[in-house]
C-alpha cells in the first residue's frame, strides 16, 4: 500500500520521503522520484534526523507487521514494531508541528463475530497485534487532546494488490491463498 501512497502524493506534486525497513516489500517498487530511506520506525535518531532535515507536513504510517494469529507468538516483535514504532512517529510529529498524521490501522481493533462491521462497532480486539494498533489509536487521540496534532486513522482488512509480497506465508490474504 505505502507504494501506492507515494505515488498518489507525487502524482499531486508532493515531496515525498518513504521509510522502509523492507521487511515486506521491496526498493524496487518506489518511485525513484521519492525520496527513499531504508530504516525502521524504531531508529529514534533516524526519525529525528529525517524530522528535521525535511520538515514533514503530513505523515502517512503504514509501517506494520501484519499477522494476527502469529502475534500471539511473538507478543515482543509485535509491540515493539507495531506500537512503539509508531509511537516514536507520533513523537516526532508532535515535536516538529505535523499538520495531519495518517496511520493505517486494522479491522482487528473490532475483534471478531459484530457484524455487519461499521465504524461504530465497539474496540475488542482478540490479539496483540489487534492491541497495539487500537493503542496507537488511543495513543493519536491523546496526542490530538494535549498537542492538537491532527489525526485520520482508516482500518483496512486484506488489502490485495500489484506489488504486494506474496511470499510470506502469514501475511495477506491473497499470498496465503496462493501459497
Amino acid at each position: 500500500m505505502g507504494s501506492h501512497v507515494v505515488d498518489a502524493l507525487l502524482a499531486r506534486n508532493c515531496e515525498v520521503v518513504a521509510l522502509d525497513d523492507l521487511s515486506g516489500g521491496f526498493e524496487d517498487n518506489v518511485s525513484p522520484k521519492a525520496v527513499f530511506v531504508q530504516g525502521s520506525v524504531l531508529d529514534c535518531a533516524l526519525i529525528d534526523r529525517l524530522f528535521k532535515e525535511h520538515r514533514f507536513e503530513y505523515v502517512f504510517h503504514l509501517a506494520a507487521y501484519a499477522a494476527e494469529g502469529l502475534s500471539h507468538f511473538i507478543r515482543h516483535f509485535n509491540y515493539q514494531n507495531n506500537l512503539i514504532g509508531s509511537v516514536n512517529l507520533i513523537n516526532a510529529s508532535v515535536l516538529h508541528n505535523v499538520k495531519c498524521f495518517v496511520f493505517t490501522s486494522s479491522t482487528a481493533v473490532y475483534g471478531s463475530n459484530q457484524l455487519p462491521m461499521t465504524e461504530d462497532l465497539d474496540r475488542k480486539p482478540e490479539d496483540p497485534y489487534g492491541i497495539s494498533k487500537y493503542a496507537v489509536e488511543l495513543d493519536l487521540r491523546a496526542a490530538h487532546g494535549m498537542f492538537g496534532l491532527n489525526s485520520v486513522v482508516f482500518r483496512p482488512h486484506n488489502v490485495p494488490g500489484e506489488r504486494q509480497n506474496t511470499g510470506d506465508k502469514c501475511q495477506n490474504v491473497l499470498g496465503i491463498f496462493m501459497n
